[in-house]
């Protein structure tokens, strides 16, 4: 059985995003994890460097971002080590291509990377159709689009008071998430529409400014909540809003989770949201017009579509990919330059 590391590390009992959770679960099914069981990392790019002799395959997710991270100068540089040392051991990357570039915008270093593991990487995967057409135009490997794949949630009834709304937005709160704006559109325009705005925001100039167009009509609860309350919240409300800003944005696993909790999202005509809205379980708009006219309106999500959508995208068909790729002869020109 092929040693398998996946990346980012686990540093405790759960990652505090289920993807990866979900991820490693299926990848051991088929490949022995190699991740060592420690608390100590000499930051991400030393969790790497540490476990460079100990695998095979390695699953790279967001690792191109590792010089926006603490020390990131000396991560770079250290993590570029490490890819020379795989590449010399004829270990095999799996490249995950989550967006096509970082979202606070490329820099010299993360530009670098992306264009490294386009070259050598033995395996790509994208969860959107534009990004997997971006990565194809790049890529010395096969390049392949997987839809984020989706996990039903087992959850108990919550036992809070969820007031309804008109559009209810949810998760962490960074700034390429687009909230600001948008509650700043709505002041501007003088809407009547009810907003509730849900999550955690560690930046307080963002938190400061969302908290600026906040008044009757739009409330923001700065804290990290349950599946069970966004899970009620998400059925209690007309529309789940993803207001992202840009083009970067590929994949949302706030979206899936939200079609799998019973909300009906609605979010920019771009990447993933893009590719949700031909599998009919997702509306898209395409600026501030198209969208404040849409949230006046009623829309909902055919059950029947809903379901069929999770039957077909479990996480089994990720897991059986990866192993099916690594494992067939010839799969890659990998090591070219």
């Amino acid at each position: 059985m092929l040693r398998l590391y996946y990346y980012p590390p686990l540093r405790g009992p759960h990652y505090g995003n289920p993807y990866s959770d979900n991820y490693r679960a299926e990848l051991s099914k088929y490949f022995r994890i190699a991740n060592r069981p420690s608390r100590w990392y000499a930051g991400m790019s030393g969790s790497l460097f540490l476990s460079i002799f100990r695998a095979d395959v390695y699953v790279l997710n967001w690792v191109e971002n590792i010089r926006f991270f603490a020390y990131g100068l000396w991560q770079y540089r250290l993590l570029r080590i490490v890819l020379w040392v795989l590449r010399m051991r004829g270990a095999r990357i799996v490249w995950m291509f989550h967006n096509m570039q970082p979202h606070g915008g490329h820099n010299k270093e993360s530009l670098a990377l992306h264009n490294y593991l386009f070259r050598h990487s033995a395996l790509i995967i994208s969860h959107s159709r534009a990004a997997t057409l971006y990565a194809q135009e790049r890529a010395n490997c096969p390049v392949y689009y997987v839809c984020h794949p989706v996990k039903p949630l087992s959850l108990g009834k919550f036992e809070g008071e969820v007031a309804p709304c008109d559009v209810f937005i949810w998760g962490t709160i960074v700034g390429y998430k687009g909230i600001a704006e948008f509650v700043e559109e709505h002041k501007r325009r003088g809407s009547t529409l009810s907003v509730h705005i849900l999550g955690k925001c560690k930046d307080e100039t963002l938190a400061e400014r969302i908290a600026g167009s906040c008044g009757e009509y739009v409330s923001f609860d700065n804290r990290r909540a349950s599946f069970e309350e966004i899970a009620a919240r998400c059925k209690a409300s007309r529309w789940v809003l993803f207001p992202y800003v840009g083009q970067c944005v590929s994949s949302s696993g706030a979206l899936i989770d939200t079609v799998v909790m019973g909300g009906t999202p609605i979010g920019p005509n771009v990447g993933a949201f893009a590719d949700l809205s031909d599998e009919q379980v997702c509306i898209t708009y395409s600026d501030y017009d198209d969208l404040f006219a849409r949230l006046a309106t009623t829309a909902s999500l055919s059950p029947a579509q809903r379901q069929a959508f999770i039957e077909r995208n479990s996480w089994e068909h990720i897991g059986k990919l990866v192993n099916e790729e690594l494992r067939m002869k010839n799969s890659c020109a990998y090591g070219q330059s």
